[in-house]
Protein backbone atom coordinates (compact mmCIF):
# COMPACT_ATOMS: atom_id res chain seq x y z
CA UNK A 1 0.00 0.00 0.00
CA UNK A 2 1.32 3.45 -0.94
CA UNK A 3 2.21 5.59 2.06
CA UNK A 4 0.73 9.06 1.95
CA UNK A 5 3.84 11.08 2.57
CA UNK A 6 5.97 13.17 0.28
CA UNK A 7 9.05 11.40 1.58
CA UNK A 8 7.83 8.07 0.21
CA UNK A 9 8.56 9.05 -3.41
CA UNK A 10 6.64 5.99 -4.51
CA UNK A 11 7.40 4.93 -8.09
CA UNK A 12 5.05 5.99 -10.84
CA UNK A 13 5.36 6.25 -14.61
CA UNK A 14 7.40 9.27 -15.69
CA UNK A 15 6.26 11.67 -18.40
CA UNK A 16 8.82 10.87 -21.11
CA UNK A 17 8.06 14.10 -22.96
CA UNK A 18 8.69 16.19 -19.85
CA UNK A 19 11.93 14.37 -19.01
CA UNK A 20 13.16 14.79 -22.59
CA UNK A 21 12.30 18.50 -22.52
CA UNK A 22 14.10 18.92 -19.20
CA UNK A 23 17.17 17.17 -20.60
CA UNK A 24 17.29 19.62 -23.51
CA UNK A 25 16.95 22.54 -21.12
CA UNK A 26 19.86 21.21 -19.10
CA UNK A 27 22.05 20.88 -22.18
CA UNK A 28 21.62 24.52 -23.24
CA UNK A 29 22.35 25.90 -19.75
CA UNK A 30 26.05 26.50 -20.45
CA UNK A 31 25.09 28.78 -23.35
CA UNK A 32 21.93 30.27 -21.82
CA UNK A 33 22.74 30.99 -18.17
CA UNK A 34 23.62 34.59 -17.40
CA UNK A 35 26.15 33.42 -14.82
CA UNK A 36 28.21 32.26 -17.80
CA UNK A 37 28.39 35.79 -19.20
CA UNK A 38 30.82 38.48 -18.10
CA UNK A 39 29.54 40.36 -15.07
CA UNK A 40 29.15 44.14 -15.60
CA UNK A 41 31.10 46.58 -13.43
CA UNK A 42 28.15 47.98 -11.51
CA UNK A 43 29.93 50.81 -9.71
CA UNK A 44 31.55 52.05 -12.91
CA UNK A 45 28.26 52.03 -14.86
CA UNK A 46 26.09 53.69 -12.21
CA UNK A 47 24.99 57.25 -12.97
CA UNK A 48 23.09 59.46 -10.52
CA UNK A 49 21.50 61.25 -13.50
CA UNK A 50 19.01 58.43 -13.99
CA UNK A 51 16.07 57.29 -11.88
CA UNK A 52 16.62 53.90 -10.26
CA UNK A 53 13.04 52.70 -10.65
CA UNK A 54 9.79 53.44 -12.51
CA UNK A 55 7.12 55.71 -11.02
CA UNK A 56 4.37 53.31 -12.09
CA UNK A 57 5.87 50.53 -9.97
CA UNK A 58 5.39 52.57 -6.80
CA UNK A 59 2.05 51.47 -5.25
CA UNK A 60 0.99 55.05 -4.50
CA UNK A 61 2.22 56.72 -7.70
CA UNK A 62 -1.34 57.79 -8.57
CA UNK A 63 -2.02 59.28 -5.14
CA UNK A 64 -2.37 63.09 -5.26
CA UNK A 65 0.49 63.46 -2.78
CA UNK A 66 2.90 61.78 -5.19
CA UNK A 67 2.54 64.61 -7.70
CA UNK A 68 3.50 67.05 -4.92
CA UNK A 69 6.87 65.42 -4.21
CA UNK A 70 9.99 67.52 -4.63
CA UNK A 71 12.75 66.07 -6.81
CA UNK A 72 14.90 64.92 -3.90
CA UNK A 73 12.13 62.99 -2.15
CA UNK A 74 10.87 61.47 -5.40
CA UNK A 75 14.41 60.28 -6.23
CA UNK A 76 14.82 58.74 -2.78
CA UNK A 77 11.43 56.99 -3.02
CA UNK A 78 12.30 55.57 -6.44
CA UNK A 79 15.71 54.42 -5.23
CA UNK A 80 14.12 52.85 -2.16
CA UNK A 81 11.65 51.08 -4.45
CA UNK A 82 14.55 49.60 -6.38
CA UNK A 83 16.21 48.51 -3.12
CA UNK A 84 12.96 46.95 -1.85
CA UNK A 85 12.43 45.14 -5.15
CA UNK A 86 15.92 43.66 -4.94
CA UNK A 87 15.65 42.72 -1.27
CA UNK A 88 12.41 40.91 -2.08
CA UNK A 89 14.15 39.17 -4.96
CA UNK A 90 16.80 37.92 -2.54
CA UNK A 91 14.04 36.53 -0.31
CA UNK A 92 12.34 34.80 -3.24
CA UNK A 93 15.56 33.24 -4.50
CA UNK A 94 16.96 32.30 -1.08
CA UNK A 95 13.87 31.44 0.98
CA UNK A 96 11.43 30.11 -1.64
CA UNK A 97 13.21 28.73 -4.69
CA UNK A 98 16.59 27.51 -3.42
CA UNK A 99 15.12 25.35 -0.60
CA UNK A 100 12.86 23.57 -3.13
CA UNK A 101 15.82 23.04 -5.48
CA UNK A 102 17.68 21.44 -2.58
CA UNK A 103 14.67 19.18 -1.86
CA UNK A 104 14.79 18.10 -5.51
CA UNK A 105 18.52 17.45 -5.43
CA UNK A 106 18.05 15.20 -2.39
CA UNK A 107 15.05 13.50 -4.02
CA UNK A 108 12.66 14.25 -1.17
CA UNK A 109 9.86 15.48 -3.43
CA UNK A 110 7.77 12.99 -5.43
CA UNK A 111 9.11 12.16 -8.87
CA UNK A 112 12.47 13.86 -8.34
CA UNK A 113 14.68 10.80 -7.99
CA UNK A 114 15.75 11.26 -11.57
CA UNK A 115 19.24 12.34 -12.60
CA UNK A 116 17.96 14.72 -15.30
CA UNK A 117 15.71 16.48 -12.79
CA UNK A 118 18.50 16.69 -10.19
CA UNK A 119 20.80 18.12 -12.87
CA UNK A 120 18.26 20.82 -13.77
CA UNK A 121 17.70 21.66 -10.10
CA UNK A 122 21.44 22.09 -9.57
CA UNK A 123 21.72 24.39 -12.59
CA UNK A 124 18.73 26.39 -11.36
CA UNK A 125 20.34 26.69 -7.94
CA UNK A 126 23.45 28.20 -9.54
CA UNK A 127 21.27 30.65 -11.48
CA UNK A 128 19.47 31.75 -8.33
CA UNK A 129 22.72 32.24 -6.41
CA UNK A 130 24.00 34.41 -9.25
CA UNK A 131 20.79 36.45 -9.26
CA UNK A 132 21.30 37.12 -5.55
CA UNK A 133 24.85 38.31 -6.26
CA UNK A 134 23.65 40.56 -9.09
CA UNK A 135 20.97 42.26 -7.02
CA UNK A 136 23.25 42.65 -4.00
CA UNK A 137 25.76 44.42 -6.24
CA UNK A 138 23.20 46.77 -7.78
CA UNK A 139 21.55 47.43 -4.42
CA UNK A 140 24.88 48.27 -2.81
CA UNK A 141 25.63 50.77 -5.59
CA UNK A 142 22.22 52.40 -5.18
CA UNK A 143 22.54 52.63 -1.41
CA UNK A 144 25.99 54.21 -1.68
CA UNK A 145 25.12 56.67 -4.45
CA UNK A 146 21.81 57.77 -2.91
CA UNK A 147 22.85 57.93 0.74
CA UNK A 148 20.58 55.02 1.72
CA UNK A 149 23.08 52.72 3.42
CA UNK A 150 21.07 52.78 6.65
CA UNK A 151 17.69 51.96 5.06
CA UNK A 152 16.39 48.82 6.75
CA UNK A 153 13.26 47.00 5.64
CA UNK A 154 10.87 44.75 7.59
CA UNK A 155 10.09 41.22 6.44
CA UNK A 156 8.04 40.99 3.26
CA UNK A 157 4.39 39.96 3.35
CA UNK A 158 5.08 37.32 0.69
CA UNK A 159 7.44 35.41 2.95
CA UNK A 160 5.27 36.01 6.03
CA UNK A 161 2.24 34.51 4.29
CA UNK A 162 4.12 31.40 3.18
CA UNK A 163 5.33 30.82 6.74
CA UNK A 164 1.85 31.42 8.18
CA UNK A 165 0.24 29.04 5.68
CA UNK A 166 2.79 26.29 6.30
CA UNK A 167 2.31 26.67 10.06
CA UNK A 168 -1.40 25.82 9.72
CA UNK A 169 -0.67 22.18 8.92
CA UNK A 170 0.71 19.47 11.17
CA UNK A 171 1.96 17.07 8.53
CA UNK A 172 5.42 17.56 7.05
CA UNK A 173 4.20 16.67 3.55
CA UNK A 174 1.60 19.45 3.74
CA UNK A 175 4.24 22.01 4.72
CA UNK A 176 6.39 20.85 1.81
CA UNK A 177 3.55 21.28 -0.65
CA UNK A 178 2.83 24.82 0.59
CA UNK A 179 6.46 25.76 -0.08
CA UNK A 180 6.53 23.83 -3.34
CA UNK A 181 3.50 25.62 -4.82
CA UNK A 182 4.96 28.99 -3.77
CA UNK A 183 8.10 28.07 -5.69
CA UNK A 184 6.12 26.90 -8.72
CA UNK A 185 4.06 30.10 -8.79
CA UNK A 186 7.20 32.20 -8.50
CA UNK A 187 8.91 30.45 -11.39
CA UNK A 188 5.95 29.94 -13.72
CA UNK A 189 4.74 33.53 -13.76
CA UNK A 190 7.31 36.19 -14.69
CA UNK A 191 7.10 39.40 -12.69
CA UNK A 192 6.05 42.38 -14.79
CA UNK A 193 8.78 44.31 -12.99
CA UNK A 194 11.43 42.42 -14.95
CA UNK A 195 9.99 43.29 -18.37
CA UNK A 196 9.02 46.83 -17.44
CA UNK A 197 12.45 47.65 -16.03
CA UNK A 198 14.52 45.90 -18.68
CA UNK A 199 12.55 47.67 -21.46
CA UNK A 200 12.28 51.06 -19.73
CA UNK A 201 14.50 52.93 -22.19
CA UNK A 202 16.36 56.13 -21.38
CA UNK A 203 14.44 57.01 -18.23
CA UNK A 204 15.89 54.36 -15.90
CA UNK A 205 19.39 53.58 -14.62
CA UNK A 206 21.13 51.58 -17.42
CA UNK A 207 22.82 49.10 -15.06
CA UNK A 208 19.46 48.38 -13.43
CA UNK A 209 18.03 47.58 -16.85
CA UNK A 210 20.97 45.32 -17.66
CA UNK A 211 20.66 43.31 -14.46
CA UNK A 212 16.88 42.92 -14.70
CA UNK A 213 17.19 41.83 -18.33
CA UNK A 214 19.77 39.20 -17.35
CA UNK A 215 17.45 38.02 -14.58
CA UNK A 216 14.47 37.98 -16.96
CA UNK A 217 16.27 35.77 -19.50
CA UNK A 218 17.07 33.14 -16.88
CA UNK A 219 13.56 33.27 -15.43
CA UNK A 220 12.03 32.63 -18.85
CA UNK A 221 14.02 29.41 -18.95
CA UNK A 222 13.03 28.55 -15.38
CA UNK A 223 9.36 28.92 -16.28
CA UNK A 224 9.68 26.08 -18.80
CA UNK A 225 11.68 23.96 -16.36
CA UNK A 226 9.10 24.25 -13.59
CA UNK A 227 6.17 23.62 -15.91
CA UNK A 228 7.63 20.23 -16.87
CA UNK A 229 8.81 19.57 -13.33
CA UNK A 230 5.29 20.18 -11.99
CA UNK A 231 3.85 17.71 -14.50
CA UNK A 232 6.30 15.09 -13.27
CA UNK A 233 5.65 15.75 -9.57
CA UNK A 234 1.85 15.67 -9.99
CA UNK A 235 2.04 12.15 -11.45
CA UNK A 236 3.79 10.89 -8.33
CA UNK A 237 1.43 12.38 -5.72
CA UNK A 238 -0.89 10.13 -3.74
CA UNK A 239 -4.62 10.92 -4.08
CA UNK A 240 -4.60 12.76 -0.76
CA UNK A 241 -1.52 14.77 -1.70
CA UNK A 242 -2.98 15.60 -5.12
CA UNK A 243 -6.13 17.06 -3.56
CA UNK A 244 -4.07 19.22 -1.21
CA UNK A 245 -1.76 20.28 -4.07
CA UNK A 246 -4.78 21.34 -6.17
CA UNK A 247 -6.19 23.32 -3.24
CA UNK A 248 -2.88 25.07 -2.59
CA UNK A 249 -1.58 25.79 -6.10
CA UNK A 250 -3.41 29.10 -6.80
CA UNK A 251 -3.10 30.48 -3.27
CA UNK A 252 0.41 32.00 -3.57
CA UNK A 253 -0.71 34.31 -6.38
CA UNK A 254 -2.39 36.56 -3.81
CA UNK A 255 0.77 36.56 -1.72
CA UNK A 256 2.82 37.60 -4.75
CA UNK A 257 0.24 40.30 -5.52
CA UNK A 258 0.73 41.99 -2.13
CA UNK A 259 1.66 45.65 -2.50
CA UNK A 260 3.94 45.24 0.54
CA UNK A 261 2.47 48.32 2.20
CA UNK A 262 4.12 47.57 5.55
CA UNK A 263 7.47 47.74 3.79
CA UNK A 264 6.51 50.97 2.07
CA UNK A 265 5.27 52.52 5.28
CA UNK A 266 8.65 51.77 6.87
CA UNK A 267 10.46 53.25 3.87
CA UNK A 268 8.48 56.48 3.93
CA UNK A 269 8.97 56.91 7.67
CA UNK A 270 12.72 56.30 7.36
CA UNK A 271 12.91 58.86 4.55
CA UNK A 272 11.15 61.37 6.79
CA UNK A 273 8.17 61.77 4.48
CA UNK A 274 5.55 63.70 6.42
CA UNK A 275 2.48 62.26 4.65
CA UNK A 276 3.45 58.59 5.03
CA UNK A 277 0.50 57.61 7.25
CA UNK A 278 -2.03 59.34 5.00
CA UNK A 279 -0.72 57.93 1.74
CA UNK A 280 -0.30 54.34 2.94
CA UNK A 281 -3.66 54.45 4.73
CA UNK A 282 -5.41 55.53 1.54
CA UNK A 283 -3.75 52.80 -0.56
CA UNK A 284 -4.40 50.16 2.09
CA UNK A 285 -8.10 51.04 2.08
CA UNK A 286 -8.14 50.76 -1.70
CA UNK A 287 -6.19 47.53 -2.33
CA UNK A 288 -3.65 45.81 -0.10
CA UNK A 289 -3.48 42.98 -2.62
CA UNK A 290 -3.31 44.06 -6.28
CA UNK A 291 -4.21 40.84 -8.06
CA UNK A 292 -5.10 42.87 -11.13
CA UNK A 293 -1.41 43.70 -11.56
CA UNK A 294 -0.32 40.06 -11.78
CA UNK A 295 -0.45 37.96 -14.95
CA UNK A 296 -1.45 34.51 -13.69
CA UNK A 297 -2.46 33.11 -17.09
CA UNK A 298 0.56 30.76 -17.18
CA UNK A 299 -0.49 29.22 -13.88
CA UNK A 300 -4.00 28.61 -15.23
CA UNK A 301 -2.48 26.99 -18.32
CA UNK A 302 -0.34 24.75 -16.12
CA UNK A 303 -3.36 23.73 -14.03
CA UNK A 304 -5.18 22.81 -17.23
CA UNK A 305 -2.23 20.86 -18.65
CA UNK A 306 -1.87 18.82 -15.46
CA UNK A 307 -5.60 18.14 -15.26
CA UNK A 308 -5.95 19.96 -11.93
CA UNK A 309 -8.72 22.21 -13.28
CA UNK A 310 -10.66 19.07 -14.17
CA UNK A 311 -10.92 18.20 -10.48
CA UNK A 312 -13.52 19.74 -8.13
CA UNK A 313 -10.76 20.81 -5.73
CA UNK A 314 -8.77 22.49 -8.50
CA UNK A 315 -11.72 24.39 -9.95
CA UNK A 316 -12.96 25.46 -6.52
CA UNK A 317 -9.55 26.68 -5.39
CA UNK A 318 -8.85 28.71 -8.54
CA UNK A 319 -12.33 30.25 -8.29
CA UNK A 320 -11.95 31.00 -4.58
CA UNK A 321 -8.69 32.88 -5.26
CA UNK A 322 -10.29 34.88 -8.07
CA UNK A 323 -8.12 33.43 -10.83
CA UNK A 324 -11.02 31.98 -12.83
CA UNK A 325 -14.76 32.67 -12.92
Amino acid sequence: MQTETLDSNAPAPSDKNSIAALAKMGEVWKDRAEVKNEEPEVDMMYSAEYDDFLDKLIPFHQHPRYAELNDDMRTKILSSGWIAYNEKTIDIESKIISPVCNEIIYGTLPGTRNETIRWLAAETLVDEAYHVLMVINTTRATRMQRGLMDLRLPSFELVNQIDLEAAKYSENWQKKIVRLVACICSEVFISDYLSLLSDAGDGVQPINQITTDAHRKDELAHAGIFRHLTKEIVQHLTPRELVFFAQMLPRPMRWFASQELNVWETILHELGYEHAKEVIGDIRAEAEVALFRVDFSELIDLAQETGLLDTPEGRDSFQAEGLIN
